[in-house]
């Protein structure tokens, strides 16, 4: 990844590192990095609008309050100067720290340069800003008194050398001298940086100020000190001391504004850079989807949160993409949201309850307990409508829609060359799951091309950006992408075994193939593969049937039944047992 960042962004340090040198620059605990990014940069995106808004409008006031306005412009380019250098600084002196953690001459010298490539950027827009604040200050004052630099420099320099006075101010002077030694030698590039950047704003104000003092010099009543006055804005005291404070207050909200434009408009990645590998192997980039395996969960959203009953699967649906599932089943309801904060799912009548139950696989004992507990608790008054993932009853259990396609969203953004594939057991409409699609940023990197078995290799599904596929079980529709699953593009194998030996014992393995729902040649092949236990799924038995040797056994007998390669193996529990190691094997590819 190191490597490949630096060929995409600075490909000249990129050819100063050798290929097969493997640097750890981070060591990754918990969420990614990435996808912590990817959320400040989002929230970040609203405030790139929102600030600089502000910013004009408190500049605006300032000079709406001046009595002077040439004076508060100045004033304001001093502010903007002063906000790009305290940018450049800051950046220089966080460079340095995070460059110092790293270990290892290489590893300091690899996480230099991609610190370099992924916000140069930014340092480069606070030098911008910093020299257009000079040249503000530079044509306001030349219309006032213009200011001598060299005078200023010398007596900044001569208050600094000069002893103080008291004690309690000789000590703080050195104090303050050996906390500026140790700055610049354990932040060497940013005392140079700081210095160069001085220098040249500098440089421009004083050229700016001398090319304006050229075409135009201020009249001599202007020349000693006071303003010419404005008969529209009369001096007070209380009016200056306001101008000042919004003054310092638009100076800040600039540099507040212009870090957040640049990190929330793109300065700052939010993607990690693409590799060669597709779906973690460059073996799989020249096949197509329908001849690649995946590892899928079975009731994805089957979690152990807060609020579910039980769980089918070891970690929230972000935590299963960031191990490497590649394919979810999830299911989608309605449910209102109480004043209480319970929700009680929306059937439309006792005859739908009974119908999605068995639809769902859900054997009548697990129907009565939600039953139960949703008597039990109680679930009455109205409510506020919304989609959840819920497995039948969202009494017992629900995760909202919207929260999990986002992050469905970060982890394609922050993964770039990853492919998913969602089947969705659909009891919402196609309009509303289409619309939360979208507003969760997925709509662009949907799968929009053919289905009909010309599929396009995960290349170029990634090199297109289209890379994650939508089925919908029941009722597909509401946009051109949003495909029905069993109709023409999956067949599948029969999904209720009650017992580990259904799926273990190599005599019964021919029932556990046979077809089910969807055509007999379908595209996309889904082996269906775990033990129900209403109530309550028991991780032991997917310890069984996941092992490496029952598992692989039973997806090539259903390939060889089937005359189809295994595309989706779903599982429940899918840290416990070898899904990861078989789906490997049934790629030819070496474990992750």
């Amino acid at each position: 990844m190191l490597s490949v960042a630096l060929e995409k962004l600075q490909p000249s340090v990129a050819r100063q590192v050798r290929p097969t040198d493997r640097i750890e620059v981070l060591e990754r605990h918990g969420r990614s990095l990435g996808a912590s990014v990817a959320d400040a940069a989002r929230a970040l995106r609203v405030l790139a609008i929102v600030l600089p808004l502000l910013c004009l409008a408190l500049a605006g006031a300032a000079l709406w309050a001046s009595p002077d306005r040439r004076r508060t412009v100045a004033e304001l380019g001093v502010g903007a100067a002063a906000a790009g250098i305290a940018v450049v600084v800051l950046l220089g002196i966080a460079r340095s720290v995070a460059v110092r953690e790293v270990h290892g001459a290489d590893a300091r010298a690899a996480a230099g340069a991609i610190w370099d490539a992924f916000l140069g950027d930014l340092r480069s827009a606070a030098w911008i800003l910093a020299a257009c604040g000079a040249i503000v200050t530079a044509a306001a004052t030349s219309l006032l008194r213009p200011m001598d630099v060299g005078e200023r420099l010398r007596r900044l320099a001569d208050h600094v050398a000069a002893e103080q006075p008291t004690t309690p101010r000789r000590a703080l002077r050195a104090v303050a001298l050996i906390a500026a030694g140790v700055v610049a030698l354990l932040a060497r590039d940013a005392v140079v940086s700081l210095a160069v950047t001085l220098l040249g704003v500098l440089l421009i104000y004083s050229g700016a100020n001398a090319l304006l003092r050229l075409v135009y010099r201020p009249p001599a009543a202007a020349t000693d000190g006071a303003p010419p006055p404005d008969p529209a804005r009369p001096a007070a005291g209380s009016a200056s001391r306001r101008r000042r404070r919004l003054g310092a207050v638009a100076a800040g909200g600039l540099v507040i504004a212009v870090v957040a434009a640049f990190l929330g408009t793109g300065g700052a990645t939010t993607a990690a850079p693409r590799t060669n590998a597709c779906n973690g192997h460059v073996e799989l980039c020249d096949r197509p989807l329908d001849r690649v395996a995946l590892v899928a969960t079975h009731n994805a959203m089957s979690v152990p949160l807060p609020g579910w009953f039980s769980a089918e699967q070891d970690r929230p649906i972000a935590g299963q993409l960031e191990d490497g599932v590649r394919g979810l089943l999830i299911d989608t309801h309605y449910a209102d949201r109480l004043g209480n904060g319970r929700l009680r799912t929306y059937f439309g009548s006792p005859e739908d309850e009974r119908r999605q139950a068995a639809q769902d696989g859900v054997g009548p004992e697990a129907v009565d307990a939600a039953l139960r507990i949703r008597e039990r608790l109680g679930f009455r008054g109205e409510g506020t409508r919304g989609m959840y993932l819920c497995h039948t009853f969202c009494e017992v259990g629900a995760t909202s829609l919207g929260s999990v396609l986002r992050d469905i969203n970060t982890f394609l953004v922050t993964h770039p060359n990853e492919v998913l594939v969602v089947i969705n057991q659909d009891y919402v409409t196609p309009e509303d799951f289409v619309g939360a699609v979208d507003d969760a940023g997925l709509g662009d990197l949907v799968y929009r091309g053919p289905t009909d078995g010309d599929w396009p290799t995960l290349r170029e599904m990634i090199d297109t950006n289209r890379r994650i596929v939508f089925l919908a079980e029941n009722r597909a529709g509401g946009a051109p992408w949003y495909h029905p699953a069993y109709k023409a593009i999956t067949e599948e194998t029969p999904y209720t075994f009650r017992s580990v030996p259904l799926l273990n014992d190599p005599a019964k393995l021919p029932a556990s193939c046979r077809p089910n729902r969807g055509p007999e040649g379908a595209p996309l092949f889904l082996i269906n593969h775990w033990i129900s236990t209403d109530p309550v799924p028991k991780p032991s038995d997917a310890q069984a049937v996941n092992a490496y040797d029952p598992l692989l056994r039973r997806v090539r007998r259903c390939e060889q039944i089937r005359d189809h390669v295994a595309n989706l193996v779903a599982v429940n529990f899918y840290r416990r047992g070898d899904a990861f190691r078989v789906v490997d094997t049934l790629n030819g590819v070496g474990g992750n």
